[in-house]
């Protein structure tokens, strides 16, 4: 029997053992990157080469705090190997993070198919949408989009669930394609305990970044001012909402890990006692 309370007391306990390895690439390869890149968004509207190479470069930061993320999971899956270890292999396995990460996108689109198809099929004038226009949804859809969006959610959380030890898979184990498979096994008896600290962690990040982004947002612009898609305040707003995205997404990568241990060592107790 997995606790989830066992896997965060282990996930407080190695953090606090670790500080000091896991704090600059908490620093360097999360919240920095993210910092730049969340004030960077505001230019990224638009068309023009501007914008198009702001998106290249929020891509690329993106792909760096990805980096970050893996290698605090490979240092919580093995501290004694040390920081350097944890960094190097996190970043030979990063590409096969990326493409099955590319590989679930394209599913999440595919599963979004429905309501592009309706639609389009019903007239949404999504280029008005596209460029923060007040797009109108049109009349005869709205219980088709209200029912699938709820359809949706339960099969996000389902495979939310059941693919949350890909990244430790593919670190620990070297898989690939394989990992999905390795993932869905690994996950069969604790499907709901998963779920319900998916919503969880869902609703406590939803309610801090609301904090972060539009109360302290608000409060820095009042105070800091300024013209223009960026500002000072927009910047100091970016800062604490990166600030709050490092904090979730350490726990979340040293949990993960945790978790992937647990799950692991359990099963293969039960392997070898029959």
């Amino acid at each position: 029997m997995i606790s989830m309370g066992t896997v965060w007391d282990r996930t407080t306990e190695f953090l606090s053992d670790n500080i000091a390895a896991v704090l600059p690439i908490a620093l360097l390869a999360i919240f920095l990157p993210s910092a730049i890149s969340q004030s960077l968004a505001p230019l990224s509207k638009g068309a023009g080469s501007g914008a198009v190479l702001i998106q290249i470069v929020s891509l690329g930061l993106s792909i760096v705090s990805l980096w970050g993320q893996l290698s605090i999971s490979a240092l919580a899956l093995d501290p004694i190997a040390g920081r350097s270890a944890a960094t190097a292999h996190a970043a030979r396995r990063l590409p096969a993070v990326i493409g099955l990460s590319i590989i679930i996108l394209v599913g999440v689109m595919l599963l979004l198919l429905p309501f592009v198809v309706v639609l389009v099929s019903a007239g949404y004038d999504f280029q008005t949408a596209m460029n923060g226009g007040n797009a109108e949804v049109p009349a005869g859809v709205g219980g088709f989009l209200g029912i699938y969006s709820l359809l949706f959610l339960c099969i996000m959380l389902w495979l939310g669930s059941r693919l949350a030890l890909i990244s430790p898979i593919v670190l620990m184990e070297g898989r690939w394609l394989g990992a999905f498979a390795r993932s869905f096994k690994l996950t069969r008896r604790i499907m709901w305990k998963m779920i319900g600290v998916i919503i969880l962690y869902a609703i406590i990040w939803f309610v801090s970044f609301l904090a972060a982004k539009l109360v302290f947002g608000a409060v820095f612009a009042m105070i800091a001012g300024g013209e223009g898609p960026v500002t000072i305040g927009s910047v100091l707003a970016s800062i604490l909402v990166s600030f709050v995205l490092v904090l979730f997404s350490v726990f979340a990568s040293a949990f993960i890990a945790k978790l992937y241990l647990a799950v692991r060592d359990a099963r293969e107790a039960i392997v070898d006692s029959l």
